[in-house]
């Protein structure tokens, strides 16, 4: 097992997210390391008062270990690089439950689906074709690898959708108790 998180690791293709500095945003970046697109994510909660500090290093240490998410279940915009055209990503629906969630892309006119298939795996669609297969390796974010399976030839698009599904939507879902518990916390 490395040191880096499993979120800042390349994908098998070779591209890769960075965060930036206030956390609210990722760009996707191609392996000659240009900047392909730009995803708004989740912001990490900013807490003041007496118990600040530690309130701070903690979701600091959670974001580095777990990585930026997708806003929960809103349509989010990518903005493509280098002209700033438009696409959406989204996490699923706000009733979704398990492998019932589904992560949802329209880029360049294409509909993209991420589908979870279990607890550490999921697919991919392009216009309802898979396109590949991912399998998480470990039991925490950070742990293992990510394995992905093509079942065709994949255009720069159809990579960076696949590592936007792989770095923000993540394959695999928690079970049912961990919902719970996450909705309790």
């Amino acid at each position: 097992m490395t040191d880096i998180p499993l979120w800042r690791r390349p994908t098998r293709g070779g591209w890769r997210i960075e965060a930036d500095e206030a956390r609210t945003r990722v760009d996707v970046i191609d392996p000659a390391g240009r900047v392909r697109a730009s995803v708004a994510t989740e912001p990490v909660q900013h807490f003041t008062g007496w118990f600040a500090k530690r309130q701070n290093a903690v979701k600091s240490r959670a974001f580095e270990t777990n990585g930026p998410s997708l806003p929960a279940r809103e349509p989010t915009r990518i903005t493509l690089r280098p002209h700033d055209e438009q696409a959406f990503v989204s996490d699923g629906a706000a009733n979704g439950r398990g492998r019932e969630k589904a992560g949802r892309a329209l880029v360049h006119g294409r509909r993209y689906a991420f589908l979870h298939t279990g607890g550490q795996g999921a697919d991919a669609l392009r216009d309802s074709t898979r396109i590949a297969s991912f399998v998480k390796h470990g039991s925490r974010p950070h742990d293992g690898h990510v394995g992905r399976d093509d079942h065709c030839v994949l255009d720069e698009t159809d990579e960076l959708v696949l590592t936007i599904f792989e770095k923000l939507l993540r394959p695999g879902r928690p079970g049912a108790v961990s919902d719970v518990l996450t909705d309790l916390s």
